[in-house]
């Protein structure tokens, strides 16, 4: 039994989506479609607006089979982090043969180019001494990067083509295949419709990005929703909004956030991931002089440093993970099981039996495991119990394993 694998967040689920799972399955031939999602935090350095359950169960309801987690140590990282976690999170199911993502350039031959030097190498070291020029010149780091990029590999096309969100995704996701697994092809399907993070949908395809949606869900623009999310989905995010339930956000954590900086010394900012050249000194000093988390942000953005870094280095200090831990943890320890669809539970015993990792489905799935996977899964313990404090209306923390196995 083969699946293809898609790395996401459904954060909220939406028509594209849809599509992307659909175009996924007839490219690659497949049958069944497991996806690897991001839990309570997500990558862009905030919490997850929707609860995992449901955006597991809208995945489940339109095309996906089955539904794994990944773990905040890999949700909330960097594109190159996020990117290793969820190729090595699929790869240890042992059934997934293709990865399908989303580019804005849905061409292989000019990712791969952006991926890897002329010697079919990751070329780190030069990029970053190239960014890290630009930077001095006083681009923005997207800028700087998109440029150094073009620099290493000047046939692979423009420069736009280096600064588009997905594609870097998609670079990532290229060169952690090559490193972990080669066995899994890559398929890049067309972003179609709106642009990532525009503002509203796309009058030609109806599609709207997630970031539109999770804004629509803030100032309660249900016709929006309605128009670029299945209707059931459209459904449940309008009773959570009401219920003040969702979108759940970061800005609710501020206080907590402001704390979480102000207990820790220079020295400990300086070991938060993503942290460098002097950065805890400004953290440690803008922490103490603003009263919200917005205004924090604010005064701590430069062009070197870009809202989601900030962001990410922020929840890392609210979650209390330093880069000991991520070194500590360089991919995924188990298989959470967030759901499966009922007739694809051939699906989830196959996993049983064919799995490098451990499959976690229950409580006692997760007492077994060992002491280092136990401690990576603390984390997404406690991210779940902080997405509660997140909501508009703050709600009691539940247990991840009170709720039963999510079968749709």
């Amino acid at each position: 039994m083969h699946a293809v694998g898609i790395i996401a967040e459904y954060n909220p689920f939406h028509n594209g989506h849809a599509y992307h799972l659909s175009c996924a399955k007839r490219l690659s031939g497949c049958t069944h479609a497991i996806v690897a999602m991001s839990g309570s935090f997500v990558q862009r350095g905030d919490t997850a607006a929707f609860d995992k359950f449901a955006r597991a169960r809208w995945a489940l309801c339109h095309g996906a089979d089955l539904v794994l987690e990944l773990p905040t140590a890999f949700a909330c990282a960097s594109a190159e982090r996020f990117a290793r976690g969820g190729v090595a999170l699929l790869a240890g199911t042992e059934l997934v043969s293709a990865l399908a993502f989303g580019a804005e350039h849905a061409d292989l031959a000019l990712l791969s180019a952006m991926a890897f030097s002329s010697a079919g190498e990751t070329d780190s070291d030069a990029s970053e001494r190239r960014i890290a020029f630009y930077l001095k010149q006083g681009l923005s780091f997207p800028a700087a990067r998109a440029r150094a990029y073009a620099e290493i590999a000047p046939d692979a096309g423009n420069t736009e083509a280096f600064a588009s969100p997905n594609n870097i995704l998609a670079v990532e996701y290229l060169r952690a295949l090559a490193s972990i697994a080669p066995g899994i092809s890559p398929i890049a399907v067309p972003r179609t419709g709106a642009a990532h993070d525009a503002p509203c949908a796309c009058a030609e395809t109806g599609f709207a990005s997630a970031s539109a949606l999770r804004e629509a869900a803030e100032r309660c623009d249900m016709l929006l929703l309605r128009s670029a999310a299945p209707a059931q989905v459209a459904a449940e995010i309008e009773a959570a909004v009401m219920a003040l339930h969702a979108p759940k956000s970061a800005a609710h954590l501020s206080d907590a956030i402001l704390y979480a900086l102000r207990r820790e010394a220079r020295t400990a900012l300086a070991s938060l991931p993503d942290v460098s050249e002097g950065l805890e000194n400004v953290l440690y000093e803008k922490a103490r002089s603003c009263t919200d988390y917005p205004a924090f942000l604010a005064a701590v953005k430069t062009k070197r440093y870009t809202l989601a870094r900030l962001r990410r280095i922020s929840m890392h200090a609210l979650l209390g993970v330093d880069k000991a831990f991520f070194a500590r943890h360089p991919a995924p320890r188990y298989l959470r099981v967030l759901g499966v669809r009922r007739d694809a539970l051939a699906l989830l015993s196959a996993l049983s039996e064919r799995a490098s990792l451990p499959v976690v489905t229950g409580y006692q799935d997760y007492a077994a495991l060992d002491g280092m996977a136990k401690e990576q899964f603390a984390l997404d313990l406690f991210a779940g119990e902080l997405l509660s404090m997140a909501a508009p209306a703050p709600e009691a923390a539940s247990s991840e394993f009170s709720r039963p196995l999510l079968i749709v």
